[in-house]
């Protein structure tokens, strides 16, 4: 099986900004264990015309998908949360609405995963047997924190026109 990370293309020019955020500062990743820690939704304001390109994934602050990709994620993954968000411009009297998407973090690197002495990864190679049937998912630790896709996920998405997706194949041993 092959595997991908998924990230936000940040090079889209025209697109959304946060009224309250820096759209390509830092984030924050939430794992299934935190979902208690927050509320139902959530309502982040947006600046700028309304005519702005939105992206079908963002990862900042948090990881969110539009809200179209929620019934193919979760059909692929069942054991995901999901919190709704709510992006609202104002002055357009615009809505737009994304899940957040909380998953698991598994430990699927393999062997031949090579670490810098000082633990972070030099080289990943994931393990697909411990993987198993898991088609969105993210490394725990000093691993990157980008989300792991399988190519069925991704090929999925991709047959959907998604704006701002990116994926990067990582190696499986």
């Amino acid at each position: 099986m092959r595997y991908f990370f998924i990230t936000q293309d940040k090079t889209l020019p025209c697109a959304i900004q946060y009224r309250d955020f820096d759209i390509n500062g830092p984030r924050h990743v939430f794992s299934r264990q935190e979902a208690e820690r927050l509320s139902d939704d959530v309502v982040l304001y947006l600046a700028g015309s309304g005519l702005e390109a939105r992206w079908d994934f963002l990862q900042c602050p948090v990881t969110m998908f539009s809200e179209r990709f929620m019934d193919i994620l979760d059909a692929y993954e069942q054991d995901l949360f999901f919190q709704e968000v709510v992006f609202i411009h104002k002055e357009n009297s615009l809505q737009y609405r994304y899940v957040h998407i909380l998953m698991d973090e598994i430990d699927v690197a393999g062997e031949s995963t090579r670490y810098y002495p000082n633990g972070t990864v030099e080289r990943l190679v994931l393990d697909g047997r411990k993987i198993g049937t898991r088609n969105l998912f993210m490394l725990p630790g000093n691993h990157r924190k980008d989300p792991i896709v399988s190519l069925a996920l991704a090929e999925s998405l991709l047959r959907r026109n998604p704006v701002g997706i990116c994926f990067e194949e990582v190696e499986v041993g």
